[in-house]
């Protein structure tokens, strides 16, 4: 049975003005005066960051608390809507995220096109019990056909819905028209003109691109995702020129075909409010996408290769606004990343992620030799292949003085031996870290000792330190180190850790430890249940 304190009378307020944040702010004083501090936090921060562009001067220490107090909440009961037969709640960091302004929001319905017939009534009901009595007004379906949605369309709860999600030909009998006409009701219907999100995944050929470029009741969306748009070079011109198209702020594209997407990418710079667009793009339709004025734009995501000459071109772009930068799994090598690292927008980054690409030791010293390195507040450059040097290019002190989150987790083979990585450890300095993660290193009992004694990582709330060679005595330092009691989220798991970690089950041992993960690990049945002993923690033995 939950501990947690509730209050019916403020539940109930804010289920009744699902859109409006003061009913949940309120609640966040409540839970504060009656001992429920974090969900209190989750709360303010959640509703802080769901209009926030990235370039906001405090997105990024709310972006780091945030995944803080997900440490702490995300386990806890009352997180979980109910979950009726059909339906599924996602996992916290997914697109659709569940969980929007701290309360439940998106939710999986997983019924099949042969489930339907019997289940529909039983669905609809569902849902209507859904708006009436939680905070959910975002629904994924794995599946949709056009006379499925116009029953859908009929049920008024649906009305209420601002998010959506679904495959638009998950059936393989479905023709392009069945699909346009599919994404036509969607676009034009009443009972969409709340919409705030829309996601569509699948082909969608030209009657779907033409559905939505004359789309009728999407004056309220703000977050467009599609997976594969297709159709002519006119019909992506008026789709991208569409009122509604020029307000969103967030856009996912999934662009293959090199012709619609190098007119799509010229496109792209023109909307006027656009500030996060995370987009897979052929290397050739670089050019057209650094054409672009970009007014707004503060994030960009590619999942693509990035060759030289597609750098080049990022790099003469005009980003006056860009924060954010992630190219994970780009396969980007020096000659590319030398490019980038010639943009006049490059120093203004807060964040780089450089995750899964081919970065080794000369990308990683370039990068600590650029004024960047003086202001980077997150980096990125787990699953490479650099080693010692690398290593000790971002570890010199003075380096990244501003650096709060680093994340180096990879399962690549390193160069680093264990002893060169204990002394880095030792004589690393980052005064402002918060967030470490040095899974798949060969950290070894010697490196967590040297972290455990270093008091450059007294700050830190989140460590990972999977697969890294740990046994008894160095998780026993880890967990009784002075500087390491401030920790939120602990990860040890697939070490060589048996009775090293028993402290844990001290509750004045790492106080403030919301979740710790030891699986993997020859944990002895007395120690495991010694562990699970301790209260207000999430433990995986």
């Amino acid at each position: 049975m939950s501990t947690f304190p509730t209050n019916p009378a403020l539940e109930s307020a804010i289920v009744a003005h699902a859109e409006e944040d003061t009913p949940r702010l309120v609640y966040a004083d409540w839970l504060d005066e009656n001992g429920d501090p974090d969900r209190a936090a989750f709360i303010r921060v959640q509703c802080r960051l769901a209009e926030m562009p990235p370039d906001h001067p405090d997105w990024v220490d709310l972006i780091e608390q945030h995944d803080e107090l997900i440490a702490r909440v995300k386990w806890r009961q009352d997180l979980q809507p109910p979950d009726p037969d059909g339906f599924y709640f996602d996992d916290m960091e997914d697109d659709e995220a569940p969980v929007r302004r701290g309360f439940p929001y998106f939710i999986d319905c997983q019924l099949e096109d042969y489930e339907w017939d019997d289940e529909f009534e039983r669905v609809c009901k569902e849902i209507t019990k859904f708006i009436q009595t939680t905070t959910i007004r975002g629904i994924y379906f794995y599946y949709l056909t056009a006379p499925l949605l116009t029953k859908l369309l009929a049920v008024p709860a649906f009305a209420q819905l601002t998010g959506l999600s679904f495959f638009v030909n998950d059936d393989p009998t479905a023709g392009d028209v069945e699909v346009g006409n599919t994404v036509r009701l969607v676009a034009n219907s009443p009972a969409t003109r709340g919409l705030q999100e829309l996601f569509l995944y699948g082909d969608l050929q030209s009657p779907a691109i033409a559905a939505l470029a004359n789309a009728k009741s999407f004056k309220a969306l703000r977050r467009l995702s599609i997976h594969e748009p297709m159709g002519t070079n006119a019909e992506h011109a008026k789709l991208f020129a569409a009122p509604w198209v020029r307000r969103l702020n967030y856009l996912n594209l999934n662009l293959t075909m090199p012709k619609p997407a190098r007119k799509i990418a010229s496109a792209l710079g023109e909307l006027p409010e656009l500030h996060t667009l995370e987009l897979r793009l052929p290397s050739d339709a670089g050019a057209n996408l650094a054409s672009g004025k970009f007014r707004s734009l503060a994030k960009l995501t590619f999942t693509t290769a990035l060759t030289s000459k597609f750098a080049s071109a990022l790099a003469r772009a005009k980003f006056p606004r860009l924060a954010v930068l992630g190219v994970p799994g780009s396969g980007i090598k020096f000659d590319a990343f030398r490019e980038l690292l010639k943009a006049d927008w490059f120093a203004q980054l807060s964040v780089l992620d450089l995750s899964a690409t081919s970065v080794g030791d000369k990308s990683v010293r370039a990068l600590a030799a650029h004024p960047v390195a003086k202001t980077l507040r997150i980096l990125r450059l787990g699953g490479n292949t650099f080693g010692a040097a690398g290593l000790n290019a971002i570890a010199k002190p003075g380096a990244f003085p501003e650096l709060t989150t680093l994340d180096l987790g990879s399962y690549s083979k390193q160069k680093a031996p264990a002893a060169e990585i204990a002394k880095i450890l030792s004589a690393c300095q980052f005064p402002r870290l918060r967030h470490l993660n040095l899974s798949g290193w060969r950290v070894s009992n010697s490196g967590a000792k040297a972290l455990a004694t270093n008091p450059t990582f007294a700050g830190l709330t989140r460590l990972n330190l999977e697969s890294c060679g740990i046994g008894d005595s160095g998780a026993e330092a880890l967990v009784n180190s002075p500087h390491l009691q401030n920790l939120v989220e602990l990860q040890m798991s697939c070490n060589s850790i048996k009775t090293g970690a028993d402290a844990l089950a001290k509750g004045t041992v790492m106080p403030r430890l919301g979740v710790c993960w030891l699986s993997g690990n020859k944990i002895p049945k007395k120690s495991e249940d010694k562990l699970q002993r301790r209260k207000n923690i999430s433990l995986f033995v």
